[in-house]
């Protein structure tokens, strides 16, 4: 009988495991496969968040400012906001993306740098930010032990 319940429980784990690792794993691939073609690499999640977009005016011009002009058309909807550590860093630290999602499809996503004035930028603008020295084409660089 004990040896019964175990097993149970066991494969009931085994089962929660399952059913949660699926859409997690598959979510992360979309996300990996749209970064990776706009140039930039996962290091790992580590955020998720869903809310009503609501940006004020004022802040939306920010993100004009940038290039970013997805959430324009998203005011007032429901998103989920995925936030992960890219394996790029810059001079002060890891960069930072958040990649947005309405009804489980993507509607776009930006950067962020930490040391960095306006901090926001659009994702295509990566050979841009090389140019003009904002981020060194040195440490966009991966080290073996992180390919």
């Amino acid at each position: 009988m004990k040896i019964r319940m175990i097993l149970m429980l066991v494969s009931t784990i085994i089962l929660i495991i399952g059913c949660n690792s699926g859409p997690i794993s598959e979510k992360h691939k979309v996300h990996r496969e749209f970064l990776v073609d706009k140039g930039w690499e996962i290091k790992k999640r580590t955020d998720v968040e869903t809310y009503t977009l609501d940006i004020p005016i004022e802040a939306l011009s920010n993100y004009h400012a940038s290039r970013i002009t997805f959430l324009d058309d998203y005011i007032g909807e429901e998103v989920t906001v995925y936030t992960y550590e890219l394996k790029q860093k810059d001079n002060e630290g890891n960069l930072i993306t958040y990649i947005y999602e309405v009804e489980d499809e993507i509607i776009g996503g930006y950067g962020k740098l930490p040391g960095w004035t306006p901090g926001g930028f659009n994702l295509d603008d990566k050979e841009r930010l090389i140019n003009e020295d904002i981020i060194s084409e040195n440490n966009l660089q991966l080290k073996n032990e992180d390919k």
